[in-house]
């Protein structure tokens, strides 16, 4: 049998061949995906290069929305979309004038300046690059099935009686769509990363006894924070967040806290030592309230704060499953809100219930200790 310092030291070598492997021999490119052609939205579209701007001026004089919109269930949310598309065209056009006619299709990869940059890069860069475009793929086809509905059809109508009907209008509206839809992937990809995490923790938790239910809920929160770590040290190295990182560091701590439980005492001297202790019931129950609490209070901020020019992770997920880019999603966003916070009161209760009776058998414990010892002398 191997030690355990010798498979991690077979490990450490195993990944670096693997990835200087892949330094000599890849070079990993990021998908092109086109989740919505022009074509989809004109079926005579011709690609051209044409040097006017008279697109743009339609875009920043557009203000008759109510003349051209045809009335149909979905008045109101066309209205809101429509806004979204002629603010977000018009911004692109001020910050890239031809950036629906792109010289070169290709995605710069950022240049890596430290060996770990390098050696991260080379190792997990050709998987994500595989698992985004196959999201994009799937994103893709959702959005194909939203084109035959009933409500695409009475938007798409408005949108081309308020932007006209030529290339330039049919490839505004398809490359929005296409860009809304990359912003999707990752966030279908952490889902699933999650739905798996969740999955695995629950059938651990349902098939213990109850004798474990609460060690297995203590080591199910400890792993829980510690996937949540690489989450936001993945995304503060992709962003380039400190905020982020931070986040990341105070994950890690509490992770490592709720996995292997310990106390800070100062001794003589002021010296500082770490022991190792245990958490009782109520301290576990305690740590199961918080961090949904946390969860709840994060998803509910997004819910609050999203836009359709700036959506939060819920709304893009919802339009991925969906394959609506264009619409606020804002009867799903109020259904999960209502979700979120049932299951946060009966949480509540659930963790009050636990604690209070953790409280009634302690005091039920001294009373009989009390008695064993009879009466004082």
């Amino acid at each position: 049998m191997l030690s355990t310092k010798r498979k991690a030291a077979i490990g450490i070598i195993a990944l670096t061949v693997v990835s200087a492997l892949l330094a000599y021999f890849a070079k990993p490119h990021p998908p092109l995906l086109e989740m919505v052609s022009p074509q989809q939205e004109l079926p005579d579209y011709q690609a051209h290069y044409p040097g006017d701007t008279s697109l743009a001026n339609r875009l920043s004089k557009s203000y008759g929305l109510a003349m051209v919109l045809i009335q149909s269930p979905y008045t109101e949310n066309n209205v809101i979309a429509l806004e979204a598309i002629r603010s977000w065209g018009r911004t692109q056009f001020q910050k890239e004038p031809d950036f629906l006619h792109p010289v070169s299709l290709e995605y710069p990869n950022p240049r890596r300046h430290s060996f770990i940059e390098a050696f991260f890069f080379n190792l997990f860069t050709a998987p994500r690059y595989f698992l985004e475009e196959q999201i994009g793929n799937l994103i893709s086809l959702r959005i194909a099935d939203f084109h035959n509905a009933s409500e695409y059809g009475s938007f798409r109508t408005s949108y081309f009686e308020l932007f006209g009907v030529d290339e330039d209008s049919a490839a505004l509206l398809a490359r929005y769509q296409t860009e809304k839809g990359k912003l999707a992937v990752g966030v279908v990809l952490w889902s699933l990363v999650w739905l798996i995490a969740f999955v695995v923790g629950l059938v651990y938790l349902i098939t213990g006894s109850a004798k474990t239910r609460f060690e297995r809920l203590q080591h199910v929160l400890a792993w829980m924070w510690l996937l949540l770590a690489p989450c936001y040290l993945a995304r503060a190295y992709i962003e380039n967040s400190v905020a982020t990182l931070v986040s990341a560091i105070v994950s890690a701590i509490i992770g490592i806290y709720l996995r292997f439980p310990f106390i800070i005492r100062i001794e003589d001297r002021g010296a500082l030592r770490i022991y190792a202790t245990t958490m009782n019931s109520k301290r576990i129950t305690f740590a199961a309230w918080l961090s949904y609490s946390l969860m709840a209070i994060q998803v509910l901020t997004w819910l609050k704060t999203e836009s359709l020019i700036d959506p939060d992770p819920i709304s893009l997920l919802i339009a991925a499953v969906t394959g609506n880019f264009v619409h606020d999603p804002v009867a799903e966003e109020k259904v999960i809100g209502r979700i979120i916070a049932l299951v946060w009161v009966a949480i509540s209760v659930w963790s009050a219930r636990e604690i209070n009776r953790d409280a009634k058998a302690a005091f039920e414990a001294e009373e009989q200790l009390a008695a064993l010892k009879g009466p004082a002398t």
